[in-house]
């Protein structure tokens, strides 16, 4: 396959998802972010642009870039945290996708600073584990990039105190996957929480076992 074949396969999947990502109400207006590598080209990846309502993205507006910053391809600019996509596949090669939301629950949980425990299988199996915040940074800086990675470790997703969630995956849908179903645990977590429930969580024996689901996707 030629490179602006791959290109044009990475550039569709990217859409593809930004319009999953949209009709999960998983993001508002242009918030959020999508990316993934281009597949046999490690070294390059497709990004969504800056200020582009998702349902009027068409392929061409889907920027390549390197993994060091370069724009190799489009005609939009990227995303305003384009820096923190470019530094994530350069400091960690395993990750294949990024996934970037402002969901409803995800920015109660990072306006709250707070860490969604291991309440339901499903969310572990897509998550690996309990879901923490990361420390406050300015979007679209190096700093987010550092303290992202923090959150991250050993984990599918993370949220970004004070503004959303990002998940990460072995390739796009994996990460997505993580997005949408930490979603949906937060909500679960945060309606218990105004239930004035505690939510109770799995024993550690059993999230141990289902996030092994979870680390299969970086082995294949």
């Amino acid at each position: 396959m030629s490179s602006n074949e791959n290109w044009q396969k990475a550039r569709e999947e990217v859409i593809l998802f930004c319009r999953r990502m949209q009709m999960e109400h998983l993001v508002y207006y242009t918030a959020g972010n999508i990316s993934k590598r281009v597949d046999g080209e490690d070294g390059l990846y497709a990004v969504t642009p800056t200020n582009t309502p998702y349902d009027t993205l068409r392929p061409e507006d889907i920027v390549i870039a390197t993994v060091d910053g370069e724009i190799v391809d489009g005609h939009k600019r990227p995303t305003s945290e384009f820096p923190m996509h470019t530094l994530m596949y350069k400091r960690r090669p395993e990750i294949g996708g990024i996934v970037h939301t402002h969901s409803a629950a995800a920015m109660s949980m990072a306006v709250m600073g707070w860490t969604l425990p291991p309440i339901l299988t499903g969310f572990v199996e897509a998550a690996g584990g309990s879901v923490a915040t990361a420390r406050y940074s300015r979007p679209g800086t190096e700093e987010m990039a550092d303290y992202t990675a923090e959150a991250l470790a050993d984990r599918g997703a993370c949220f970004l105190r004070h503004h959303g969630l990002l998940a990460i995956g072995s390739n796009l849908a994996h990460a997505f996957q993580a997005a949408s179903v930490t979603e949906g645990a937060a909500e679960v977590y945060l309606r218990l929480r105004g239930m004035g429930v505690e939510p109770v969580e799995l024993p550690e024996s059993e999230v141990k076992w289902i996030a092994d689901e979870w680390r299969e996707q970086w082995h294949g």
